[in-house]
């Protein structure tokens, strides 16, 4: 249970289900139709997050979690994807959190991350944020996830729960660990709003990187993006290609 203040929504946060993919749809075309948070034009359809949750959940193990307003205490277990489809529809998502690889076809880069943090507008500055990027950065601090980068490793055998099927062979994931969690944002023209963005992430570990000028486009003008990052697993040394 988390809750900010008297004033704030109790919530928990869990991972997403199927079953919350229009709440958080529609919690992101806010920002399309709205913002600059997010650079695409168009709303987003569900089958968008559908086919992200499967890919991060199913297939690489990367966290994908949501906050669900909740005015009861929460269970020891609350991994929602065990619950009955009755209480699911019943959750109310205001925020989610989720990660996906930075150039995901190269095997440099397999360390490195990339963040999406989404709060619904009615909740912001509840705390909800925050909550959300500690359960996401600690899943990351504990656990391994795969890459599947310059085709991942040849299996040893045609069996195993961590391997897919690509055309006449069988291959599987190679498990890595977070070393950079990177978060990009448009530079906001209220000079007050941008500035509160970047030390929310500067309070929480990150490093501004720089500023990339001008690579965005939106509501007729072009976009300034901030890069930001969190070194994580600070003891752990990848390794060397010829290990894969």
């Amino acid at each position: 249970m988390q809750q900010s203040n008297a004033s704030s929504p109790s919530y928990r946060i869990a991972p997403a289900t199927v079953t919350h993919v229009p709440q958080i749809t529609a919690i992101v075309d806010h920002y399309i139709l709205h913002t600059t948070t997010n650079f695409a034009f168009r709303p987003l359809p569900e089958k968008h997050y559908q086919h992200v949750l499967v890919d991060n959940y199913d297939h690489r193990r990367l966290p994908f979690l949501v906050a669900i307003e909740d005015n009861e205490p929460a269970n020891d277990n609350n991994d929602t994807r065990t619950e009955g489809k009755e209480s699911e529809r019943e959750e109310k998502v205001i925020g989610f959190t989720t990660v996906t690889t930075w150039i995901p076809s190269k095997l440099g880069y397999a360390h490195t991350l990339e963040l999406s943090l989404y709060i619904s507008p009615a909740q912001r500055g509840c705390g909800v944020g925050t909550a959300l990027l500690t359960a996401l950065i600690a899943h990351l601090e504990n656990n391994e996830y795969f890459t599947f980068s310059e085709g991942g490793a040849p299996a040893p055998h045609s069996s195993g729960p961590n391997e897919i099927h690509g055309g006449e062979k069988y291959i599987y994931g190679i498990p890595v660990k977070c070393k950079q969690l990177l978060a990009l944002m448009a530079v906001d023209e209220d000079a007050t709003l941008d500035g509160q963005v970047c030390k929310f992430y500067e309070r929480r570990g990150f490093e501004s990187m720089g500023i990339l000028k001008g690579i965005g486009w939106k509501f007729g003008k072009r976009r300034d993006v901030r890069m930001l990052s969190r070194e994580l697993n600070v003891g752990c040394t990848p390794e060397d290609a010829d290990q894969y």
